[in-house]
């Protein structure tokens, strides 16, 4: 009888453990001999967006629509993972934490969705600078004008913020995540820089970009033309007092494979062309709060 509760203690032991050493052990072997020659190039970097009124992804219809979604919500563009930044009142609720990593200014040249969409060519700064453009009356957007030493005349030309940052997951994991910013985002974006550049370590000396962890949530704008969710970005912690520094040495050298060229936002893979459909005729582009981003 004994032997039969011994014998009857191992069996449940091994379902316990899950499943036989021997097979895990054939598993990892197989993945090694098998395993695929996946480079930069085969992977995505999801990107992290804030959907909006006339998004696919909560528009019934849609093949992109997203059961229970809505406006605010954020979309990781490759999982399809939903992150909720408001609550059943609209009040703001902190959707993520974030560890910013590497940020990047650059002016994107979009084929008008009007006329089949799609990005054309992305210009540094100072080349992006040169391009000559009008604001549209109709749709508020930066137009490249025939007179234009560089770009397409009729395109669109936005002006846009890039970071790269690490979205810490509720489960403990993280990943890495884009954000790019354009038009009314472009606000809230300087205002994430302004607070990094501020970052102090314990001894007073200057911390580096991945050093503060940031909840995000969205902050709703609104006019005649109609409301829209722009970023916000609130310092929560830093990987000293929250116990990430595995997490800090990754973004050191994420930054490396940022600076080799190895890690890139495909801007392809994002919503990129900007229609704030408003009169707006300032010039101003980027810091004005009435365009709305449709």
């Amino acid at each position: 009888m004994a032997q039969a509760k011994t014998a009857t203690k191992e069996v449940a032991t091994k379902k316990e453990a899950g499943l036989p050493a021997e097979f895990m052990d054939e598993l990892a072997l197989a993945g090694e001999e098998h395993k695929e020659a996946l480079g930069k190039d085969d992977m995505s970097i999801p990107f992290l967006q804030i959907l909006q009124s006339l998004s696919p992804q909560c528009t019934k219809g849609e093949p992109e629509f997203i059961k229970g979604s809505e406006p605010s919500d954020l979309l990781n563009t490759v999982t399809q993972t939903i992150i909720k930044t408001r609550d059943d009142d609209d009040n703001a609720i902190a959707g993520c934490r974030v560890l910013p990593i590497s940020y990047k200014r650059s002016f994107i040249e979009w084929v008008p969705r009007s006329q089949g969409g799609g990005i054309v060519n992305e210009y540094s700064v100072e080349d992006g600078l040169s391009i000559i453009t009008q604001r549209s009356a109709e749709t508020g957007q930066d137009i490249i004008q025939a007179n234009s030493p560089l770009g397409t005349p009729g395109n669109q030309l936005n002006d846009t913020h890039t970071h790269f940052m690490f979205l810490l997951n509720d489960d403990g994991t993280h990943e890495p995540v884009v954000l790019t910013m354009a038009s009314t985002q472009i606000k809230p974006s300087k205002d994430l820089n302004n607070m990094v550049s501020k970052q102090v370590l314990p001894d007073g000396r200057k911390a580096p970009r991945f050093f503060g962890i940031y909840d995000v949530t969205t902050v709703r704008r609104s006019n005649d033309q109609g409301s829209w969710y722009i970023w916000k970005f609130e310092r929560a912690t830093d990987v000293l007092t929250d116990d990430k520094m595995g997490m800090f040495r990754e973004a050191k050298e994420f930054v490396a494979g940022i600076e080799s060229g190895e890690h890139k936002a495909d801007h392809s893979k994002a919503e990129g062309e900007v229609n704030p459909k408003t009169a707006d005729t300032s010039g101003a582009s980027g810091d004005n709060d009435d365009e709305v981003p449709f």
